[in-house]
């Protein structure tokens, strides 16, 4: 999925096909008109401030992909992709005997999850084939790819969820995160395009990112998770009451301080709140039935990211009143991943720049 080519006619290579020459060690824009747009990294030559020549290029630039039967092919797979892996998972916990009882959703919820993956890599492929213009026609530009990913995508997920009874309400919130991973992981393969003259070593760091904020820093909070249990001192929760879910929401704190086992997942969860698929399952886990353990296992990211509070109410003798509320964990992903957008288009406009200062030194 991440290799396919996204192109208006023929087949090409996918991650290398080139959008700028490479002259005399420094990338430049096919279009020479557009040379002196690249030594400041902000694309072509626009009015500060004025939106509609920002839409008109991001509209030039999502029409490449618009018009190419590879964008939409990639689209049909990464949707084929999410419904397979969701029903084969359902299917083999279900044949080991994982689940107490009959879940007919877990398919339509693991689907809205693994539909957040397909987007951050394809959002990433999409910007790194396309990282042609400024930072905000980039932006816009992946969120218009995000809307042509997410039609579909959620018309079958709402289809998949009608048929099985899963919650209606997810299929709007998969729209809202499909957009968004889109542009964000189209900004971060943009960026990775920009750091190298060449297109094998952006490529590389693309996939680098991606591994890192779709599977590895999942597989680093887990092995680190048993290094925040430590001990700590609590009293005796009094007049506790809990929502539907079981979640203690209020309760007062008497008695003396006595020593607890306490583990502060907070401190590591927020690592894995830029996982796609663990993000939006965040979403997920809130409209799913509170009897549901698929739904408890998709919101189970919140629970860490909540800390201790959640299974030793009055820690230090503190009560419920005098604690800070939680951060949402889809609104902690989104953020780092911004932050890693960010910090990566900059780099890569930097270093484009000076590519071709250097280069014009040279000549």
């Amino acid at each position: 999925m991440a290799g396919l080519p996204d192109h208006t006619g023929g087949s090409g290579p996918g991650w290398n096909e080139p959008e700028y020459e490479v002259i005399g060690g420094g990338m430049i824009d096919d279009q020479s008109s557009k040379v002196s747009d690249l030594k400041s990294g902000t694309g072509a030559p626009r009015a500060p401030g004025n939106f509609t020549l920002t839409a008109v290029e991001a509209w030039r630039n999502t029409r490449k992909s618009f018009t190419s039967w590879w964008f939409w092919m990639a689209c049909a797979l990464g949707i084929a992709l999410a419904w397979g892996i969701a029903a084969a998972l359902v299917a083999w916990a279900e044949s080991n005997g994982w689940f107490d009882a009959d879940v007919a959703d877990a398919v339509h919820l693991l689907m809205a999850a693994f539909l957040a993956l397909s987007a951050a890599v394809l959002g990433a492929v999409w910007g790194f084939r396309h990282s042609n213009g400024s930072v905000p026609s980039l932006l816009l530009a992946g969120a218009m790819r995000g809307v042509g990913l997410a039609v579909p995508a959620c018309s079958v997920l709402l289809m998949v969820g009608l048929s099985v009874g899963g919650p209606t309400a997810l299929a709007g919130a998969a729209v809202v995160v499909i957009v968004l991973e889109v542009a964000l992981f189209g900004l971060i393969g943009a960026g990775s395009r920009r750091c190298f003259a060449k297109a094998t070593p952006g490529a590389a760091l693309a996939v680098v990112l991606m591994a890192f904020l779709c599977l590895v820093n999942v597989a680093v909070t887990v092995l680190l998770l048993p290094s925040t249990t430590g001990m700590g001192q609590a009293s005796v929760p009094v007049n506790v009451e809990r929502d539907d879910s079981g979640r203690t929401i209020s309760y007062m704190c008497v008695g003396d301080l006595r020593p607890v086992e306490v583990a502060h997942t907070d401190r590591v969860a927020w690592l894995a709140t830029t996982n796609p698929a663990l993000l939006l399952g965040s979403v997920g886990g809130e409209l799913a039935p509170t009897d549901n353990p698929i739904g408890w296992m998709l919101s189970g990211l919140q629970w860490a990211a909540d800390g201790p509070s959640r299974e030793v109410p009055c820690l230090d003798g503190e009560s419920s009143a005098g604690l800070a509320p939680s951060m949402p964990v889809a609104l902690t992903g989104l953020l780092l991943q911004t932050v890693v957008a960010a910090l990566v288009m900059v780099s890569g406009c930097w270093l484009a720049a000076r590519r071709l200062r250097t280069s014009s030194g040279s000549g």
